[in-house]
């Protein structure tokens, strides 16, 4: 799946051409998307209620967000009563032609994991999946850019997104980055491209970048992967501590300072931040902080442990001995003899911590399986093995 998404030849003239500069839409850049995400999936994991609450289940109808209490009950669970979106709620405001905002859905599925791990390696970026469900000529928002990068996989259905001239220059997630309705369609200036996404589609849009979308089927969902990176901005937070047991930091500022003798201040101040952040300590603070700065997004896989074979621990108060020309087995107290056709494989097993039947297999190939499982079970039987 990865591969077919990001092949050498993709990823080369995607992060020459593209990545943080310009859009970039890829068709069919994900086969069998409906093994991912469908209608049917959708449906399955709305169904189990204790995932959803106000922060991660949103519904906007025509650019207008609903609010929570207007398709949430109250559902008495284990630890009381919680609000959850109510089924006959949601679908009713669906069937006004409502749109569904599931929020930080990138753990949800194997498949969704692998696409999310992949882009954050290709990137470095943390990523975080929203799942957009829409309906037909209803649409959730208006033109808008993000503070993230996006990489918009659609899934089920079809939606046209309209690509606006302008980008907004690095907008982080801040209030003074949060214009009107108004103010967003000025600022996106004129379409410049419209492109019609179908499962498997990926659209990539760099940070800023104004857009729009509406389906054009019912029943349309797309993922928007979002992807962020590491800021100075982050890199002050991370200095705080720093900052604090800095005197010059912590001195008062003199209410009766004249301009020049606060403007010696802040000169002084601009000397303090420079030894402070200008140094190798804060060069390897910064190195290793961009380097974390994914998620790691890790997938169960029970079936390996379910499969796997079992693991016996050698006891070390047991030993071999020799007495002339034969082999016995020993606590110290009692022996018991070992037949000849074992002797080596017997002798091997007590060098080790740790035996499988894979592992004894993998050394005495010559023998038979079913002599291997006889001998292993003959010692796990006389308490050798646990």
């Amino acid at each position: 799946m990865n591969k077919n998404i990001f092949n050498e030849d993709f990823t080369k003239d995607f992060f020459s051409n593209n990545f943080g500069k310009k859009y970039l839409y890829k068709k069919q850049a994900i086969p069998n998307t409906l093994e991912i995400m469908s209608l049917d999936i959708l449906n399955q994991i709305l169904t189990i209620r204790s995932n959803w609450n106000n922060k991660n289940f949103k519904m906007m109808l025509d650019k207008k967000p609903i609010n929570y209490s207007e398709f949430s009950s109250l559902f008495l669970e284990t630890l009381g009563e919680v609000w959850r979106p109510d089924i006959n709620k949601v679908q009713n405001w669906i069937a006004k032609g409502c749109s569904i905002i599931l929020n930080d859905i990138s753990g949800i599925n194997s498949g969704l994991i692998k696409i999310t791990n992949e882009l954050q390696r290709l990137t470095n970026g943390r990523c975080q999946g929203n799942l957009y469900f829409s309906m037909e000529s209803h649409k959730a928002f208006g033109p808008h850019c993000d503070d993230h990068d996006v990489f918009a996989l659609h899934v089920d259905g079809e939606k046209v997104w309209n690509i606006y001239e302008n980008t907004e220059k690095n907008p982080i997630n801040h209030p003074i980055f949060k214009y009107s309705e108004d103010e967003r369609v000025k600022k996106a200036g004129k379409i410049i491209d419209q492109i019609t996404l179908k499962p498997g589609d990926l659209l990539y849009l760099p940070r800023g970048q104004y857009h729009d979308a509406l389906a054009s089927k019912s029943g349309s969902i797309h993922i928007a992967f979002g992807l962020t990176y590491f800021k100075p901005i982050d890199l002050l937070s991370l200095m705080w501590e720093k900052f604090i047991i800095s005197n010059c930091m912590r001195e008062d500022f003199d209410k009766n300072s004249t301009k020049k003798e606060l403007k010696n201040h802040l000169k002084k101040l601009s000397i303090e931040l420079a030894k402070i952040i200008d140094n190798d300590q804060t060069v390897e603070i910064l190195s290793e902080n961009i380097k974390k700065w994914p998620y790691h997004i890790q997938d169960y896989n029970l079936n390996n442990i379910v499969k796997e074979e079992r693991k016996f621990k050698v006891l070390k108060s047991i030993t071999i001995e020799k007495k002339g020309l034969e082999t016995f087995i020993t606590n110290g107290k009692n022996a018991v003899l070992i037949p000849k056709e074992y002797e080596d494989i017997i002798s091997y097993i007590f060098k080790q911590e740790y035996i499988t039947y894979n592992l004894i297999n993998a050394k005495f190939n010559n023998l038979s399986e079913q002599k291997i499982r006889d001998c292993i079970e003959k010692l796990n039987n006389m308490k050798v093995l646990e």
